[in-house]
C-alpha cells in the first residue's frame, strides 16, 4: 500500500473492476479524493485492464491511495476470479474498513462477497449503468439478473445515478425492493468546462460532437447513419468524434467516406475539454446508458445535447417538454430523439438554422449541470449515506462517523 489508512478516521474501500474507458473510473477516483477531504480515510482497490481495454489509469495522481488486485479484470476466469476474491478478502481483513462500496459488475460480485466474509459492517454497491439487458443473449442476461438478486441480499444499500435507474432495477428487473435503492447523482469536476466559451461560428457551420467507446451498446452504427442523413439534408453541419474501441472499423469506413472536412475522428482523447470546446452541441446514440459523463461535461460548458432516451439520460433533461415534432422531444436544455437517423438529423438541422436555440438551451444546460452534478455534492451525499448506515450498523457507536455541516 502507498500509505497507511488513518486509524481514527472512518475507513472506506472503493472497489472498482478496472480503470477501463468510461465514466466509472473518473467518478470513483474523484469521489475517493473528496471523501478524504471530508475526513474519511478512503482507498481505491482496483484490477488491471485487459489488452482490449482503453486504460484510464492516467487519471491517477501519485498521491492517490490505490491497492492493485492484479487478478481482477473484466474477463471471466474461474482461477483469477477466485484469486481476486481471496485478495480482496485479505485486504479487507487487514484494513478493517467501516464501509466497502463496490462499482461495476465484476467488482460488485467479488467485492460484496469478500466484504461479507470479512465482516465489513456496511456494504454499498453502485450501478453506474448495468449489463442486465443489451449486452448478452437472453439466457445469459437472465442469469446475470438472478446473480444480482442474490448479491442484493448481501448489500445494505444499492446506489444508482438517476431515478430512472432505480425504477428500472427495482420494478422491471426486480433486483431488489425499491426501499433498498438510493439515488446519488453523478458528480464531476466541471471547472474546466465552465470556463469554455461558445465556439466561434464565423463560417455558419454547426459542429456536432460525439464522445465515447466504440462498443456495440453505444450504437456507433446509428451515429454513422445519423451523419449520412444529416449531410444529405444540410451542408453546413460537421461532426467531431472522440473515441476508440473494438468497433473502430466502422469509424474508419466513415472517415474514408466523409473525411473531407465534414467528419474528424480524433481517436481516444484524454483532454475532453479540448474536444467540447470545438462543439456547439453533443449527440449520443446509445442503446443503454447509466448517466453519461460526456453529456454532463458538455452541459457544464453550456452545450445542449441530442440523445436517445436511453437509461438515465431522461433524467438529464430540464423542465417540462417544450414541444414534440419529427420524432424529437424538446426540453429546455436537450432533445430526446427517437433512435432513427431522421429524428437526429431534424434536431441538428434545427440547431444549425436557429443559433438562438444553442444560446438559450446552453444556459439552461450549464445551470443544471453545475447545480446537480458538481463534485462536492457527490462526496457529501455519500458521506451522509455512510453516516446513516454506520448508525444503523452499530447502535453502540463503535463505527466512527464524520460530522457534516
Amino acid at each position: 500500500m502507498k500509505q497507511d489508512l488513518c486509524a481514527d478516521a472512518p475507513k472506506v474501500l472503493q472497489v472498482l473492476t478496472r480503470l477501463g474507458a468510461g465514466g466509472p473510473p473518473l467518478s470513483v477516483i474523484l469521489t475517493t479524493r473528496h471523501l478524504n477531504l471530508l475526513g474519511y480515510s478512503t482507498r481505491l482497490v482496483t484490477g488491471r485492464c485487459d489488452h482490449v481495454d482503453l486504460d484510464m489509469s492516467y487519471l491517477l495522481d501519485p498521491s492517490d491511495p490505490v491497492e492493485w488486485v492484479e487478478e481482477m479484470s473484466r474477463s471471466v476466469s474461474i482461477k483469477n476470479d477466485l484469486l481476486a476474491l481471496w485478495r480482496l478478502y485479505r485486504i479487507m481483513r487487514a484494513v478493517r474498513p467501516a464501509v466497502v462500496q463496490t462499482h461495476t459488475a465484476k467488482a460488485g460480485a467479488l467485492g460484496r462477497i469478500a466484504a461479507r466474509l470479512a465482516g465489513v459492517p456496511v456494504v454499498v454497491h453502485t450501478f453506474h449503468g448495468h449489463v442486465l439487458q443489451g449486452y448478452f443473449s437472453g439466457h445469459v442476461s437472465l442469469g446475470i439478473r438472478l446473480v444480482e438478486r442474490v448479491l442484493a441480499r448481501l448489500t445494505d444499500v444499492i446506489c444508482v445515478l438517476a431515478p430512472q435507474q432505480a425504477e428500472e432495477l427495482a420494478n422491471r428487473f426486480h433486483v431488489a425492493p425499491a426501499s433498498k435503492f438510493r439515488v446519488v447523482p453523478l458528480g464531476l469536476d466541471l471547472e474546466a468546462f465552465q470556463k469554455l466559451e461558445p465556439p466561434k461560428r464565423t463560417d455558419g457551420m454547426l459542429t456536432v460532437g460525439w464522445l465515447g467507446r466504440f462498443v456495440e451498446i453505444k450504437n456507433l452504427s446509428l451515429l454513422i447513419r445519423v451523419m449520412e442523413e444529416t449531410f444529405r439534408r444540410n451542408k453546413r453541419i460537421r461532426f467531431v468524434v472522440a473515441g476508440d474501441g473494438e468497433e473502430r472499423q466502422l469509424m474508419q469506413a466513415a472517415v474514408e467516406r466523409w473525411g473531407d472536412g465534414r467528419l474528424r475522428w480524433l481517436g481516444w482523447v484524454k483532454d475532453v475539454a479540448s474536444v467540447v470546446a470545438e462543439c456547439d452541441v453533443l449527440v449520443q446514440t446509445s442503446k443503454n446508458e447509466g448517466t453519461p459523463v460526456a453529456l454532463i461535461q458538455g452541459m457544464g460548458a453550456g452545450r445542449p445535447f441530442v440523445s436517445t432516451a436511453a437509461g438515465g439520460v431522461i433524467d438529464l433533461t430540464v423542465g417540462e417538454q417544450v414541444r414534440k415534432e419529427s420524432g424529437c422531444r424538446w426540453f429546455h436544455n436537450a432533445v430526446l430523439a427517437d433512435p432513427n437517423p431522421a429524428a437526429f438529423a431534424s434536431a441538428l438541422c434545427d440547431f444549425q438554422t436557429r443559433p438562438e436555440l444553442l444560446a438559450s438551451m446552453g444556459r439552461e444546460a450549464r445551470a443544471f449541470a453545475c447545480q446537480r452534478h458538481g463534485l462536492e455534492a457527490l462526496a457529501v451525499n455519500y458521506a451522509r449515506l455512510y453516516a446513516e448506515l454506520f448508525a444503523l450498523a452499530s447502535n453502540e457507536g463503535h463505527v466512527p462517523a464524520v460530522a457534516l455541516d
